[in-house]
């Protein structure tokens, strides 16, 4: 049983996922993925630091804010470090998100 099995199954030609493009794109994609996450979040977040200081917590407000702020900016903050440092060009890099 367990050889007819395995004969009937050796004609069939598996399905596996295929990737179309190179690890580059795909890492491109997937970091375009991430910015837009972290962009959406941080702007979250710094609508609840207006929140907070609007309610009279301004310590909060304020860390909320400026981590917002840290949040959705963290693409551009690596990409001037990565400019800096001498990698500007390098082979992944954050692509548009379509």
């Amino acid at each position: 049983m367990k050889i007819t099995f395995q004969m009937a199954l050796a004609g069939l030609n598996p399905i596996l996922a295929q990737s179309s493009g190179s690890l580059s794109s795909g890492a491109s994609s997937a970091l375009g993925i991430v910015m837009l996450i972290g962009f959406l979040f941080g702007t979250l977040c710094v609508i609840a630091g207006g929140f907070a200081i609007r309610r009279g917590d301004a310590d909060a407000g304020k860390l909320s804010i400026v981590g917002g702020l840290i949040i959705a900016g963290a693409p551009v903050i690596v990409k001037a470090l990565f400019v800096a440092f001498g990698i500007g060009s390098s082979t992944v890099d954050v692509g548009s998100f379509q």
